[in-house]
């Protein structure tokens, strides 16, 4: 951190805004008079809804007149009226109430709605002025070890919008999903090769290139139409901020300090256009995404944070760092950390001990052994958990000697689909399998790496399915017998229209670890 203290770089953040959310969001001060008026529509980024409880979620909405400039609404706050009904047409209104839209905050508005009703949707709005914002919905989880008998949730990850349209959505909203678990790379910073659509900034650096990316993103019809259908659960990868960035060290090598007050920036417009609780409120370049979500007596997610906390990837040199395919003694230091001490211990206090039929552990990698190397030797990559093998060693131990029920893991990232046995020792194939794996494929994102890591499935043979051509995400159902997992694929994505089917289907059954072809 050379002659720079942590308390100076938080200060330096401050000065661009972005310990604003520190604000309450208060009822509309007596100094604020009159009607607010745009000179255009200004929900035009839509609504959401996320982190859901039994008794409530958090809803969103942001005032842009004009999505790219951040600052249209102007300079003053603005206050937002909201309302919760448990129909479409609010006939019956059961919460209500007004929140301000700071500027400093770019107008956007998180309200925690609380005082529902466990186990069922809810519909709600946004007004501001004479305007009204289009009609979200809700869903609060079932209540705390609640008889749950089923329960379908989707997930997905790697949304790059210059290579393709978000139409896998569209298929979301089709099969009515209860939930949409995000994964990472919910944007990318850098315009990667723009052969579909074009976004605001080539490379996102300040606040406002974050800002308008984020808008830019939400102003996808498909994306703001999944937001609209049901809650979210939200965590990150690296794209949010840069590729392949490990806690405060860039794969450029960019200094530190300027790069943790790049990472603010980056922190602060991602909170400002999701729906995420005040807990996640950012502090500079340090915001708190990781958290446990109950679902009744039947589902259990543990949402974990890859990125803000590890050590940086094994084996870097001076001319590459960030992903690499490598094979060194740094890997195994148990030392290095994907999730951090504080993460790890809160995990291994937690994880497992509500009693939940189905334990879920949700991160936007890959876990399990991908030995890349045909023949004798390894070679792994360097930012998945195969490069952090002290870290995923405690997850092993901690699924063993819980034991958690049904350990499920899913993840993303590698824009391919990935079904494992998780393996008690990956070296060892006849070893125990201590759970299930599901990586969903991406969004939009492509992989050219598949043909050439397909021929490395003979080395691996607790992975089951590795598949990088199809674009699309993972559909899961539960009930009380049954994990099954759908990996949905779509059609051509540089085409609008939709074509999504089943590519394949997978089974874990109550009590048996590793997903078997349905």
């Amino acid at each position: 951190m050379g002659n720079f203290s942590r308390r100076q770089i938080l200060r330096g953040a401050s000065l661009l805004g972005l310990a604003a959310f520190s604000k309450p969001l208060l009822a509309t001060p007596a100094w604020l008079t009159g009607k607010p008026r745009f000179a255009s529509y200004p929900f035009t980024l839509g609504v959401a809804s996320g982190d859901p409880l039994p008794t409530g979620f958090v809803i969103w909405t942001r005032l842009a007149p004009n999505p790219l400039d951040a600052m249209a609404v102007g300079g003053d706050p603005v206050p937002v009226r909201y309302e919760v009904a448990v129909d479409d047409r609010f006939r019956k209104v059961v919460r209500q109430g007004s929140a301000i839209a700071y500027p400093e905050n770019a107008h956007a508005v998180h309200v925690d709605v609380t005082g529902l009703e466990p186990g069922r949707p809810y519909f709600y709005r946004f007004m501001a002025g004479d305007e009204v914002s289009p009609v979200g919905r809700g869903r609060t989880t079932p209540a705390f070890m609640a008889p749950t008998d089923c329960y379908r949730f989707a997930f997905a990850s790697c949304q790059n919008y210059t290579v393709g349209y978000f139409k896998a959505y569209r298929d979301m909203i089709a099969q009515d999903v209860d939930l949409i678990v995000h994964l990472g790379d919910y944007i990318y910073e850098h315009s990667y090769d723009p052969i579909l659509r074009h976004v605001p900034t080539m490379l996102a650096r300040s606040l406002d290139d974050y800002r308008a990316l984020h808008a830019a993103y939400k102003l996808d019809t498909d994306l703001q139409a999944a937001h609209a259908h049901t809650s979210w659960l939200l965590t990150w990868d690296d794209h949010e901020v840069a590729n392949d960035y490990a806690a405060d060290q860039d794969a450029l090598y960019e200094d530190p300090r300027t790069f943790l007050i790049r990472r603010a920036a980056a922190y602060k417009a991602y909170f400002e256009h999701l729906p995420l609780r005040r807990a996640a409120t950012p502090a500079g370049p340090d915001m708190h995404l990781y958290q446990r979500v109950n679902f009744g007596d039947l589902m259990e997610i543990s949402m974990l944070d890859t990125r803000q906390y590890r050590s940086d990837q094994p084996c870097q040199t001076p001319e590459d760092g960030g992903w690499q395919q490598v094979n060194c003694a740094e890997r195994f230091d148990p030392n290095r950390t994907i999730l951090g001490e504080a993460q790890e211990k809160w995990l291994g206090w937690g994880y497992g001990r509500s009693g939940a039929k189905w334990n879920v552990m949700a991160q936007g990698m890959l876990f399990s052994k991908h030995d890349y190397q045909l023949g004798e030797g390894e070679l792994i990559g360097s930012e998945y958990w195969d490069g952090y093998v002290a870290s995923r060693d405690k997850v092993l131990d901690l699924i063993e000697q819980r034991p958690v029920s049904n350990p499920i893991i899913i993840g993303g990232d590698v824009h391919a689909s990935y079904v494992c046995d998780v393996k008690q020792d990956f070296s060892d194939p006849a070893s125990k399998t201590l759970a299930s794996e599901f990586v969903a494929t991406s969004i939009t994102s492509g992989n050219s790496h598949w043909p050439k890591n397909v021929r490395s499935l003979p080395e691996n043979p607790h992975i089951k399915l590795y598949e990088g051509r199809h674009r699309g995400y993972t559909l899961c159902d539960l009930t009380k017998d049954t994990f099954t997992a759908d990996l949905r694929v779509v059609n051509d994505v540089l085409k609008p229209d939709l074509e999504a089917s089943s590519f394949k289907r997978y089974v874990v059954e109550d009590g048996v670890a590793g997903p078997q072809e349905a």
